[in-house]
């Protein structure tokens, strides 16, 4: 999509100095939005606050035709505002990240606009961390076909699904605390592998608002994460789990009453109907 620039910076990039500065906005898939500007002092442009404080430089940012997918590595120091623990729990992980100039003279002119970024590996380097980019091209070579198999193709919870997962979303506290992957949660009667393949969003400590996927549950609240996390798990620690789907009839049909919507091969409305005994 084709941006048009405002007549102030228009001018700017005609005449014969450029005093541009780089911009960078960091959306991170938890809301958390961050802005730096790679200049001596911080702007303030359309109402948000771009500091300077960390400082960043941007040399080597190229913007190619076609179809091909640009690449960059961003350095970042940690800081603040870059807090260590927020890269190695993964809440970086598919950040977006846009880049613009801005003429710091004259913030009024607007931004010259650049494509977007997703953060696409994250690697520790000395004083920081080390942000792979590709651009947003990255999407359109992703493979959106439809695929089959034995068991359902549906997301739990997505538009074909339909189920509605904050019924089967449910409150915990952390009573003990076996490993960084294995905890046991309070208020979880639940019947062994009813959160297996669902996941945990911690709402309170060090994790507050980190997703991490449940691998196994057993009863007794014992939950099992997919990945082993970089600090303790603290007792007294709050979240929420939601329920997993193993994507088979017993679980579409008893465990989310959802059976009409599963997609699954030789599954059709008709033998749906007759599960259900419709």
């Amino acid at each position: 999509m084709s941006k048009t620039l405002s007549g102030g910076m228009q001018t700017t990039v005609a005449g014969s100095v450029h005093p541009l500065w780089w911009t960078v906005k960091f959306t991170r898939r938890d809301a958390v939005v961050l802005r730096f500007v790679g200049g001596d002092k911080s702007l303030t442009i359309s109402g948000d606050l771009y500091d300077a404080a960390p400082g960043f430089d941007v040399s080597s940012l190229t913007c190619s035709a076609g179809f091909d997918v640009d690449t960059a590595t961003l350095t970042v120091m940690t800081n603040d505002d870059m807090v260590k623990a927020d890269f190695l729990t993964g809440r970086w992980d598919g950040c977006r990240v846009d880049f613009n100039q801005v003429d710091w003279s004259n913030t009024a002119n607007g931004f010259i606009p650049w494509p977007f970024y997703r953060v696409a590996n994250v690697e520790a380097v000395e004083g920081g961390f080390a942000l792979e980019l590709r651009d947003g091209r990255q999407l359109w070579r992703r493979d959106y076909t439809l695929s089959t198999g034995k068991t359902c193709r549906n997301r739990l919870g997505d538009a074909r699904c339909g189920v509605n997962l904050a019924t089967f979303t449910h409150a915990f506290t952390v009573t003990s605390v076996a490993s960084r992957a294995e905890f046991t949660a309070s208020a979880l009667a639940q019947a062994a592998d009813y959160f297996s393949e669902g996941y945990v969003v911690f709402t309170s400590g060090f994790y507050a608002g980190l997703k991490v996927m449940v691998i196994d549950h057993d009863t007794g609240g014992v939950i099992k994460l997919g990945e082993s996390l970089i600090e303790d798990i603290t007792i007294g620690a709050t979240g929420n789990i939601t329920a997993g789907c193993l994507k088979r009839i017993e679980d579409c049909a008893t465990k989310f009453s959802n059976i009409l919507n599963m997609r699954a091969p030789g599954l059709h409305a008709g033998t749906a109907a007759e599960l259900v005994g419709a």
